[in-house]
Formats: C-alpha cells, sequence, structure tokens
C-alpha cells in the first residue's frame, strides 16, 4: 500500500517536472490559439434572427360532386400534413416569390455576399480549412458544373430560414437569420405572406381543375340525362301509355265492376237452375194446384190458378148435389179441363222463358268471365309494362337527380373559387430583431483557451517521449539500471578580468 502511494506521488511529480520543463511551450501555445481565437472573432458578423408566426387551421377534404366530408383525418394523416407545410415552406416556388417581392436578385454581388453570408461558423472555418489543405497540397477541387445565380440565390435564401412548430398547436414559427435585422425581418414577413398566397394559389388551381372536370361530366351527363329521357319517351309512344298508374287503377276498376257483374249473373242463373227443377218436377207430378207462387210471377197463370181451384171448389160442391153425369157436372169438368190444359200451356211457356233466359245469363256469365280474363292478362302485361317503364323511369330521375347534383357544385365550386380563403393566416408578423444571437465571442475565447491548453500540453507529452536523451539521476538508475558516482555541475561561464 505505501509502494503505490510512493509510485503515484513519484508519478504526479515527474508530469510536474515535464509540464514544468515545457512551460514555454505552453504558453505559447495558448497564446497563438487565443490570438488566432480573437482575430475570428473579430472577422465574425452578427447575426440577428427575426421570427415570423402561422397558424395552420384543420382543413377538412369534401366529395367534389356533392360536397361532403369524405373521411375525418387520424393523427398520423394530419402529421403529415402539417410536416408537408414544412416542406413546402422553403419550397423553390416560395422562395422565388420571396426574391422577386423584396427583389433579391437585383442586389449587387456584394451586398449578397455580405448579407447572404455562411452563417454556420463551424461550417465556414471547415470549408476555409479543407481549401487551405488544397491549395497546400497544390490540387484544385474538381471542377463543378456552373450554378445558375437564381439557383445559388435560393440555396442561400433556404440556409437562412427555419421552420419550428409550437408543441401541441398548430403554430408554425418561420425563423430567418441574417447580418442585417432589416432584412431578417423583411424576409420573414415575405416568407409567410409568400407561402399564404402559394397556398391560395394552389387552392384556386385545384378550384379551377375541378370545376373543369365538373363541368365536363356536366356535358356527359346532360348527354345521358338526354339519352334516357328520349329512350323513355320513345317506348311510352311505343306502348301508346301515358300513365302506367292510372291504367293499372282503370284495368283494376274494370275487373271489379266485371267481377260484380259476373257474381250477380251466376247467382241469378243459379237461382233460375233452382226454379226450374222445381217446376219441371211439379209439371211432371202433375200437381199444379200446388204450384208455389213464389216461382211464378205472372198474373196470367195466377189468374188461370185461382179459377181453377174456384171450379174445383165447384166441383166439390155440384158432386154433393148432382151425379157425375148430369149436365153441371159435365159443365164443370169440361171448364177444369180447358183451365188446366191453359194452365199447362202458360206454365211451359214460362219453363220456356226460364230457360230462354238461363241461357242468356249463361252466355252473359261466360262473356263476363272471359272478359275477366282478358282484363287479367292485360293487367299482367301492364305489368311487364310496368317494369321496363319504371325502369327507364327510374333511370331518368337517377341521371335528373345526377345532373342537378353536378349543376349545384359546379355553381358552388365557381363562387368558393372567387372567394377561396387559405386555411392558414399570419398571426405574428416578424418584429425588428434588438440584439443578435450569435455569434458568441465569450464561448469562443474560453474554446481558444481550452484549445491551446490541451495543444500545448499535447506537444510537451510528444516532445517527452521522442527524447531518449537523460537528464537526471533518476533516468540513470531508471533507464540503465547503474549507481550514479558522480554528477558533474554545469558552471555559468565566468567573466574576464579586464
Amino acid at each position: 500500500m505505501i509502494n503505490t502511494e510512493e509510485e503515484q506521488a513519484v508519478n504526479l511529480a515527474e508530469y510536474y517536472q515535464l509540464l514544468l520543463r515545457n512551460k514555454w511551450i505552453i504558453i505559447i501555445s495558448l497564446a497563438i490559439v487565443f490570438s488566432m481565437t480573437l482575430r475570428y472573432n473579430a472577422q465574425l458578423v452578427p447575426i440577428y434572427r427575426a421570427t415570423a408566426t402561422l397558424i395552420i387551421d384543420k382543413e377538412t377534404p369534401r366529395s367534389p360532386i356533392t360536397g361532403q366530408t369524405r373521411y375525418y383525418e387520424t393523427y398520423l394523416s394530419e402529421s403529415l400534413s402539417f410536416n408537408t407545410h414544412f416542406e413546402l415552406i422553403t419550397s423553390r416556388p416560395v422562395m422565388e416569390q420571396v426574391i422577386k417581392d423584396l427583389e433579391l436578385d437585383k442586389m449587387s454581388r456584394t451586398q449578397t455576399q455580405k448579407e447572404f453570408i455562411e452563417i454556420n461558423p463551424i461550417k465556414k472555418f471547415l470549408s476555409g480549412f479543407k481549401n487551405n489543405i488544397l491549395l497546400l497540397l497544390k490540387r484544385k477541387k474538381d471542377a463543378l458544373p456552373p450554378v445558375d445565380p437564381q439557383t445559388s440565390l435560393i440555396m442561400s435564401l433556404k440556409g437562412m430560414v427555419g421552420i419550428e412548430s409550437v408543441e401541441d398547436t398548430r403554430l408554425l414559427k418561420i425563423n430567418v437569420s441574417s447580418p442585417s435585422p432589416d432584412r431578417a425581418r423583411d424576409i420573414a414577413n415575405s416568407v409567410a405572406q409568400a407561402y399564404i398566397n402559394f397556398n391560395i394559389n394552389n387552392r384556386l388551381k385545384s378550384s379551377k381543375d375541378t370545376l373543369s372536370w365538373l363541368t365536363e361530366r356536366l356535358y356527359e351527363m346532360k348527354k345521358r340525362l338526354e339519352h334516357a329521357e328520349a329512350e323513355f319517351l320513345a317506348y311510352k309512344q311505343d306502348v301508346e301509355l301515358i300513365s302506367v298508374d292510372d291504367k293499372q287503377k282503370i284495368i283494376s276498376q274494370k275487373i271489379m265492376e266485371f267481377n260484380d257483374a259476373y257474381l250477380q249473373t251466376r247467382n241469378k242463373r243459379l237461382e233460375l237452375d233452382v226454379e226450374l227443377k222445381q217446376l219441371e218436377r211439379i209439371t211432371r207430378s202433375g200437381k199444379n194446384t200446388s204450384l208455389p207462387r213464389s216461382l211464378l210471377e205472372n198474373e196470367l197463370i195466377t189468374n188461370l190458378h185461382a179459377q181453377m181451384v174456384n171450379a174445383e171448389l165447384e166441383l166439390s160442391r155440384l158432386a154433393k148435389v148432382y151425379r157425375s153425369k148430369h149436365p153441371k157436372m159435365i159443365q164443370i169438368v169440361s171448364q177444369i179441363a180447358q183451365i188446366r190444359k191453359k194452365l199447362n200451356q202458360e206454365i211451359k211457356k214460362e219453363l220456356d222463358n226460364l230457360k230462354s233466359e238461363r241461357m242468356v245469363l249463361l252466355s252473359r256469365e261466360k262473356v263476363l268471365q272471359q272478359t275477366i280474363s282478358d282484363f287479367e292478362k292485360e293487367g299482367m302485361d301492364t305489368n311487364k309494362i310496368e317494369f321496363k317503364y319504371s325502369r327507364l323511369k327510374r333511370n331518368v330521375e337517377m341521371n335528373q337527380n345526377l345532373y342537378d347534383a353536378l349543376l349545384t357544385r359546379i355553381k358552388e365550386a365557381d363562387i368558393s373559387g372567387n372567394i377561396d380563403v387559405s386555411n392558414i393566416r399570419i398571426t405574428e408578423k416578424a418584429q425588428l430583431p434588438s440584439y443578435s444571437i450569435g455569434p458568441n465571442s465569450r464561448r469562443n475565447l474560453l474554446l481558444g483557451v481550452v484549445l491551446g491548453l490541451m495543444l500545448g500540453i499535447g506537444i510537451s507529452f510528444l516532445r517527452e517521449y521522442i527524447d531518449r536523451s537523460l537528464h537526471t539521476e533518476e533516468d540513470v538508475q531508471k533507464y540503465l539500471g547503474l549507481p550514479v558516482l558522480s554528477v558533474i555541475p554545469l558552471a555559468e561561464k565566468g567573466k574576464k578580468k579586464a
């Protein structure tokens, strides 16, 4: 433990002696680097920064036809939109507009070099160091193609502009650094306004393109609508149809009317069938006296029937008084026979009339059935016509709705194109900067002191490393392993006596 401490003390002493022996090297290195830093600071130009603030409102995309919102932006798509603004602010069209507005291209070359000086001192230093090395090595830089002055000016202007977003807001800060405070302020405000104009021009161009596209679609839709209307009209004329609904109503009404007439005719014919069966049965049985009056409503038959009943009553009365050969009896029997004969003749005529009426009802019933069947068939045909009619009508209505929607959208696009406003606004214009942001002379001097000390100490250690001579007794014992017998002191030369 004691040996280790002694070794550390010896090493520190050696280091101290080493630095002490090379103190002038360290002092000279520090002086050289410090003087170079002073000279570098004297050559630096103060840089001023002006900031303009923009706000970018959220914009929801809409359908070019209906104008309705197409989708809602996700966080990723909104972030991409925001980052797109970062790149577009320093795009070539915006920079060209700034150059045109501020007439930067008309500045003299000396003034341009002065105001568009390389702002980053480290890059400037490295670039100059590289050029000096190439000059010492007598090497020329590879010949580069000539750069357009406008492009060079744009690149220099882009190097002055920095874009910064304000966290958790829709604000963008446009920072412009320049040796001239007035120029920094003017460029910051000009970049902000130029980008707003650029955005408006893009929106106007998009509106014009949309309007042009809608106009072309409107012309096509108009042709389709006219074709659909012509086809619909031709079909109505071909089938001689004014309205399917009206025709269907008429057919349904006719079917109901004829169906009612058919039912009435059929019921009446069934009633006649019942009457005919009863009359035929009564006629065959010869029981004319019990003929129901409800079956026949004939006044003559009713009278004959009443006469026959009276004659039969008279016969019954006379039969109680006279014999069958009596003239009165013969006369009343003959009268009854004549009445019955007439009654049978009238009943036969009535039966024939009823049969004829039944035939008429049956024929009418068949005609009504056929008519109803024809109307039902016509209704089915009308349904087929209605299907095509509805399809053609629906096609006309659909094309009409699309045409109206396109026409409305064109009017809206035309109006919005004339009054379109950008979603980007300037919330705070750049003001004239009152103090410079660089260079930091104190920091440069401190770095020069540190670098000078490090360089001097490094040279001292390097000098000691490459120096193989022996300077002290310790060096002899350490490197040769021999004891020191004596030391010859180095005496100063004495002055000669006069």
